[in-house]
Formats: structure tokens, sequence, C-alpha cells
């Protein structure tokens, strides 16, 4: 299944030509990425796995194969919300593997929990499959919530790890091509110093409140899901974190939470986030 977002450079035309495709009406709107996926899967029908993919990454022969072993393998309830997300090769604007894996890149932690996800982006959208049960999870995200979140993959990756299993394959099983055009790119070293300082405190902030969120989320679907109160409180917490006019609490909050911030540049990020909602909050306070 396919939408296409008001696309101008042949892409129906192309599509055509694949008769087992089905395009999605796209009503003539444009949704915007994130809303365009959340559409595709509420759009779609029942199946055992949903996959995940765009104009600009290249799937190997075996990708698919390789997820549904691992699937299998795991032996999982399938009325739990399952995700499974594998590596990535980086790839050059041709598609040719640079022969750099994306856990090179990055800390890819092999036992990383909702902890870990709440505040370190892992999971790529075209690396990435859902079950049935996790698909539910994302027709019950607000309509609202999906223009403002990150991503949708990365969003609904964490809702699954708290509430499901997130399931981690060390292989690369993704050609994901850089290039000038691409939306998300796994690199923004050539943008300028200015450009990215001001995408930093962009994301951090995004994180920080789809955490929120996360919590808000929890507390509207505890009776649908067995919630570990662990878990639970982990998000409450930082949803007090945010909110409480206490300096002094909100500093105990965060002592608590940095450690699972794996950037230190995220975690400066958010801390500066952090000291100007103090600020906010006392300067109403005065008012």
């Amino acid at each position: 299944m396919i939408r296409d977002d008001k696309s101008t450079d042949g892409t129906l035309e192309i599509i055509s030509s694949y008769p087992t495709v089905e395009v999605l009406n796209n009503n003539n709107n444009n949704l915007g990425v994130k809303r365009s996926f959340f559409e595709l899967l509420s759009k779609a029908g029942d199946a055992d796995l949903y996959f995940f993919s765009d104009q600009d990454d290249i799937w190997p022969k075996n990708k698919v194969h390789r997820f549904l072993q691992y699937y299998e393998n795991k032996n999982v309830d399938e009325k739990i919300p399952i995700g499974l997300f594998s590596d990535l090769w980086i790839a050059d604007e041709i598609g040719k593997s640079t022969e750099v894996k994306m856990s090179d890149k990055y800390d890819w932690k092999s036992k990383a929990d909702y902890r870990f996800f709440a505040w370190n982006y892992r999971v790529t959208g075209a690396a990435f499959a859902i079950n049935f049960a996790a698909k539910k999870i994302s027709d019950s995200i607000p309509r609202e919530w999906q223009s403002q979140i990150n991503m949708h993959d990365s969003f609904i990756a964490l809702l699954i790890s708290v509430v499901g299993d997130l399931i981690q394959i060390d292989e690369p099983l993704l050609y994901y091509r850089q290039h000038g055009n691409n939306l998300v790119g796994a690199s923004n070293k050539s943008k300028s110093l200015k450009y990215r300082f001001k995408n930093l405190f962009k994301i951090s902030e995004t994180m920080l409140n789809d955490n929120i969120r996360v919590y808000k989320w929890l507390y509207s679907n505890q009776n649908k899901y067995n919630i570990l109160l662990i878990r639970y409180k982990y998000f409450e917490s930082i949803y007090a974190m945010k909110n409480t006019t206490s300096t002094i609490t909100r500093y105990k909050i965060w002592k608590s939470v940095k450690k699972d911030i794996a950037l230190f540049k995220i975690r400066v990020a958010i801390f500066r986030e952090l000291m100007f909602i103090g600020k906010n909050t006392m300067v109403k306070e005065k008012q």
C-alpha cells in the first residue's frame, strides 16, 4: 500500500506499472511524512507484520525473510505489541554502501530499553516492522499529535518499548541513502553551525515533549495494556520535571534521568531547555 503525498516527479505513473500495489486516495492533500504514514497504517487491513518504507531507501533481497525469521524464532505472543528494527548500511546517493553501519556512527546498546529509547533515536522507519497489536497503538495516537512528534517511527517504537517488546536485529538490512533531497539523514555535518545548534535545541525540545505525550498516552490507555508501574512512574516523573514550579524538584528528577541520555550534546540541550522552563515559570509567578 502506498500513499502519494502530492508528488510532482511522475511517481504515480511509475506505481501504476505495479498492479499488486494499492495506492491510497490522498484526497489531493499534502500531509507530510509523519501524517502520511499514520494515514497509511490507519487504512491498512489485518496482517501479521507491517513494514515501513519510503522513496529513498533500498531493501536487500533477504530483508523480509530475515525479519520474519527473527519474529518467528522469538515465539512471541501476538496479543503483545511487537516491533522489530535492524541495523542499516549507510549508502551514497546512488545506493552504494559506504561500508559504514548506522551502529558504527552512534551508540547502539544491545540491551536498550524504554529508558534508552525515551532519549535516543535508534529506530529508522525503513528498517522497522510492527505486528497487528502494535498497529493498534499507532491507531490510538491522537491525530493532533501526529505532526508534532519527532517522527512516526521513533514515537511508535518508544510506545512499543513501554507496553510491548522491541526486538533489535544486529544485522544491517537496509541501504540508507544519503543525498541532498532526503528529508531525514544520518548526518548534518554539511549544514552550518547555526543550523546545527538550532536543530539540536529543536530535537531536544521535541524529545522532552514526546516523553510527556507518552505519559499522557499511558494515563489514557492504562486500562487497555498491562503497564508496569515502574515504567509508568518513569514518564510521570518526566511530566513532573517539566511542569513543576520547584527548581529543586526539577533538578532532582533531572539527575535521575540524565544517565539515560547517550549523547552529551542532547543532555546539555535538554538541561538548557529545563532551565528556560524554570525561568519562564518564575516570570509567570511574579506576574
